[in-house]
């Protein structure tokens, strides 16, 4: 799952200090970093690299570069960042499944969050009307959901 530059640029100008922000998959930041050095400004040089950037730049096709750590980027705008996942691939995910009625964290964070991102996630759902009902209620009144899935899911 991956913000391109075009998500991230209509993104993070909406973040707010103490907004949440709920991933479903971890969120690989994967715009060039000139755009994330023109959209922090001074913050920039805060940012922390994933140590798996290769794998990364591998998995979605981009030239090798160092990627952002999507929670560093959150935490320099003052933002908290939570991903959602079926499996643990990176460790910190809380675990959830999108095709059934909300269960576990899913039920419990109902209305906690600004944003939702779905960067790539809800075209793996067998259910996708059931995800997407499970994503809309997590959001608070007036929160967004970003959907940034291929155009042929």
């Amino acid at each position: 799952m991956a913000l391109t530059a075009l998500t991230t640029s209509m993104l993070l100008p909406r973040i707010k200090p103490g907004d949440r922000i709920a991933s479903f998959g971890y969120p690989d930041m994967i715009a060039p970093l000139d755009l994330f050095e023109r959209l922090l400004g001074m913050r920039f040089d805060g940012i922390l690299y994933r140590q798996d950037s290769e794998q990364i730049c591998k998995r979605h096709g981009v030239p090798h570069r160092r990627i952002p750590d999507a929670e560093s980027v959150f935490d320099l705008l003052d933002a908290k960042l939570d991903v959602f996942d079926i499996v643990q691939e990176r460790g910190d995910e809380i675990p959830c499944d999108l095709n059934y009625p909300r269960q576990g964290y899913i039920s419990i964070s109902a209305g906690k969050y600004d944003f939702v991102l779905d960067a790539g996630t809800i075209e793996h759902c067998f259910n996708i009307g059931q995800a997407a009902v499970n994503m809309a209620g997590l959001l608070k009144a007036g929160g967004i959901i970003f959907h940034s899935n291929p155009h042929n899911s």
